[in-house]
């Protein structure tokens, strides 16, 4: 062995031949089994746990973004050709896949069953079938009566929350209440008007559908006295994660006009779900750690009992290194074998994630995870490809790792201290 190659066949006979060894023969103790099965269940738990919290967070950010916008430019005050022309340019940018022009207006809603905080948001009749969350588009709208009639009619769509928070089916009418009213003699009136319900819409988030009137164009810019104008150019984009390329490209056409994403303004949002799975890594990535420092262990009760094995090795020239390389790939082993076992059970269980819902459900005897409580079809799972070989090369460097110390002890042992009493 004094000239055999590092990591070489004689190093990885003599590694797997005391992998294989009884345990009475001083083969690989009961710990170093139970820290291979820690390894394998702890990558399992934290690909799966990681790939559940995708889809959680994947499903809240697609119901937060169908119903709001993904880039917003600020157009307050320019007239609306100007504005029209801009929203153009921007259709035409890379990655945009519609913008059009709203109004948005915060409003008191009331009706004779209660009165709540709304958002109008003033819409033209001819993009109403931009937005992805109005089941029909343009079919619906015009179902509904909506832009119809003069000044675009008196015919409003609500979130279903909203309706229901208020006690109001279609048909129904529900009065807004504008905060910047009409000036008389006795001070400011508050700007009213009773608007028939013509269909009701879900986003998918029930935040928005508590909030969301939307109103054709021209009666909200008759209601908010916005005549001639716009408020905002609302752009939606193909991949709403990558808004920063577009932003720059925008504020590059219109120059001093305030332009800001949907990141910044649902930062807390946006910020908390990012810490949640930051922490919940750290948290799995620690517990791994933890598992693999049991290898530690292991290798040192199977130094201690090859100590004769070690000194005769040693007697006969065999270098330090070399020992030290042969109870490495010991426990790198038992490591790679339990994260790469794991990687493959965590795959499987996430490819077939209903397959397992449905199996657990079956033996608890009842639905562990209720659509109508959490508004979900299944339980949400995508697999990150990326997140998976992080985890497993993860565990795979624990522990290799923690096996050096055991293994630079062994190569430190002197073959006359222990063969003294053998």
């Amino acid at each position: 062995m004094a000239k055999a190659a590092p990591f070489g066949q004689v190093e990885r006979a003599l590694a797997w031949r005391y992998l294989r060894a009884r345990r009475q023969h001083g083969g690989v103790s009961l710990i170093s089994i139970i820290s291979f099965f820690g390894i394998m269940l702890a990558v399992t738990a934290l690909i799966v746990i990681m790939s559940v919290m995708a889809g959680f967070r994947s499903t809240l950010l697609n119901a937060l973004l169908g119903g709001q916008g993904h880039v917003f430019v600020s157009v307050g005050g320019l007239p609306e050709g100007d504005v029209d022309v801009l929203t153009n340019e921007i259709i035409e940018l890379e990655g945009v896949e519609h913008a059009f022009p709203i109004i948005e207006q915060q409003v008191l809603a009331t009706s004779e069953y209660g009165r709540t905080g709304a958002i109008v948001r003033g819409v033209c009749t001819e993009d109403i079938g931009n937005l992805p969350y109005l089941e029909g588009g343009q079919s619906t709208a015009d179902a509904a009566g909506f832009g119809e009639g003069r000044n675009g009619g008196d015919v409003v769509l609500i979130g279903a929350f909203l309706a229901q928070d208020l006690g109001l089916r279609i048909g129904d009418k529900i009065t807004l209440i504008a905060p910047e009213g009409v000036a008389g003699p006795f001070g400011v009136t508050p700007r009213s008007k009773a608007y028939t319900i013509g269909d009701t819409f879900t986003t998918g988030s029930v935040e928005l559908d508590k909030l969301y009137v939307l109103m054709p164009m021209e009666q909200s810019q008759l209601f908010f006295n916005k005549r001639g104008e716009y408020q905002a150019i609302d752009a939606r984009l193909y991949n709403p994660m990558r808004t920063e390329p577009v932003m720059a490209e925008i504020r590059s056409l219109t120059g001093g006009l305030r332009v800001e994403d949907w990141k910044l303004r649902r930062a807390s949002y946006f910020n908390a779900l990012n810490v949640e799975r930051g922490m919940m890594r750290v948290i799995m990535l620690i517990l791994i750690t933890i598992t693999a420092l049991n290898i530690i262990t292991g290798v040192v009760m199977l130094v201690k009992n090859k100590t004769r094995d070690i000194a005769i090795l040693r007697t006969i020239g065999t270098p330090r290194g070399a020992i030290m390389r042969v109870f490495i790939m010991i426990g790198a082993i038992l490591g790679l074998t339990g994260a790469l076992i794991g990687l493959a059970l965590g795959v499987l269980i996430v490819l077939n994630i209903g397959v397992v819902e449905g199996f657990l459900s079956s033996i608890l005897g009842r639905d562990i995870f209720d659509a109508e409580v959490y508004g979900l079809d299944g339980l949400p799972a995508e697999l990150d490809w990326a997140e998976a070989v992080f985890t497993t090369l993860w565990a795979m460097s624990m522990s290799i790792l923690v096996t050096i110390w055991p293994a630079w002890s062994a190569a430190r042992l002197d073959p006359v201290d222990a063969l003294r009493f053998e």
